[in-house]
């Protein structure tokens, strides 16, 4: 028993020392990983002249040409 009280404590120090070492590494870490993320400025821009991606032409007075 003694054994796996020594065990959970060197694992407790070691976590410790780990954490306070790295703990600026750790908290900027965490704050990118689970903080909230600031809203993304979109600027709109737009075209010199309008896109069309469907072009329409009318249909002619005799019927549809294939």
């Amino acid at each position: 028993m003694l054994v796996y009280y020594l065990v959970a404590l060197t694992f407790v120090i070691w976590g410790t020392l780990y954490f306070l070492y790295f703990r600026v590494q750790l908290r900027d870490w965490f704050g990118n990983r689970f903080g909230r993320d600031s809203k993304a400025r979109m600027e709109e821009i737009l075209p010199d002249e309008p896109r069309m991606s469907l072009t329409y032409t009318s249909p002619s007075e005799d019927g549809p040409q294939r």
